[in-house]
């Protein structure tokens, strides 16, 4: 039964770029009560922790030590935003503990794997939900309620651009999976998501602009394009680098009419001169971009754990675009369109 009252004992584990948004959203939120956090900086944990006026209230603890997470019958759930190899351990665990599961993509390191995880969750009656915030951009959720509507008739193409900011280390790029993986889920994600279906082809034109990035054998600049039956056209552009801030960028065009969701800019001012008219740069990276989105996301999950609601990612839709991404590479390996599903 649905209780909307209900509070929750919250372990996040790594507080990087993502475990700090998640951890600033669940110290906001008095439904929630964060009892653990897990990272191999102890140190960077109790400042964070400190400066929050958390440290009475929330234990650190190391991976090694991380046991104790599991067997605390007080935890409901945990975030998962560690680096992309632990994902699948972590989840693993946590289910066998009985605690559901908010995990940043991917929740393991392929198709198998987490297809096992998602069906221990199924059997368990645990939400395991695998993040694609984008969805709760209330912009980027906005088109895609008018276009299932109809309000632009029959869609024609979707169009995204994801070009990040600043570019990734180094150190991250070597265990990220890969561009199509890392960073192109997104946006497979979005376009499917709008379009309401699934490509029957996908085709892949890439390249490595950093001599660091072709020197690990991935590329930094990529475009994709989706067919789909119904003869919708999906094109994505994908970029490591922006200079002028982190772009991401909506379109979709139908019979009677457009809509664009564009880059916020980062203020609202504009300055007038006698040459220009300018507006400020977008938000600077993700953390800034999708923060309304990220917080939208949590209270998603929160709800669904409560039995309020059904979680919006679905397990096949985990998986749809973890195949899609495969099939990116295997386009971008023979440098040809391939049918989709890719045949074995």
């Amino acid at each position: 039964m649905a209780d909307s009252r209900k509070t929750f004992g919250v372990a996040v584990f790594g507080l990087g770029r993502a475990g700090t948004i998640h951890f600033k959203n669940i110290v906001q939120r008095p439904r929630l009560h964060l009892k653990y956090v897990v990272d191999v900086f102890p140190d960077r944990c109790a400042k964070l922790l400190e400066d929050n006026f958390m440290t009475d209230k929330t234990q650190v603890c190391s991976y090694d030590d991380s046991q104790k997470v599991f067997d605390d019958e007080t935890v409901s759930f945990v975030v998962v935003t560690t680096p992309t190899d632990q994902h699948e351990e972590i989840v693993h665990r946590a289910l066998d503990a009985g605690k559901a599961v908010f995990c940043e993509k991917p929740i393991a390191k392929n198709h198998d794997a987490a297809d096992k995880l998602f069906e221990k969750a199924e059997s368990l009656n645990l939400p395991l939900y695998c993040a694609f915030q984008r969805r709760f951009d209330p912009s980027m959720a906005r088109i895609r309620q008018e276009a299932q509507k109809g309000d632009l008739g029959e869609i024609h193409m979707i169009t995204t651009y994801s070009r990040d900011s600043p570019l990734p280390s180094m150190d991250y790029l070597k265990i990220s999976g890969g561009i199509f993986h890392d960073c192109a889920v997104h946006d497979l994600d979005m376009v499917c998501w709008i379009a309401n279906e699934k490509p029957n082809s996908v085709f892949v034109s890439a390249a490595a602009r950093h001599p660091e990035i072709k020197a690990i054998g991935d590329v930094d600049t990529v475009a994709i394009t989706l067919s789909f039956s119904s003869g919708i056209i999906g094109t994505i552009h994908i970029s490591r680098h922006s200079t002028y801030h982190y772009d991401q960028r909506v379109e979709v065009h139908g019979s009677l009419g457009m809509r664009q969701c564009i880059n916020p800019p980062a203020d609202s001012v504009l300055s007038f001169g006698n040459k220009a008219t300018e507006m400020s740069l977008p938000p600077f990276s993700f953390p800034q971009r999708y923060i309304v989105a990220y917080a939208a996301e949590l209270d998603h999950f929160i709800q669904a754990l409560s039995g309020e609601v059904p979680l919006l990612v679905k397990r096949e839709e985990v998986h749809l675009v973890s195949a899609l991404a495969t099939a990116c590479e295997k386009s971008l390996e023979l440098n040809q369109r391939v049918p989709f599903p890719v045949p074995q």
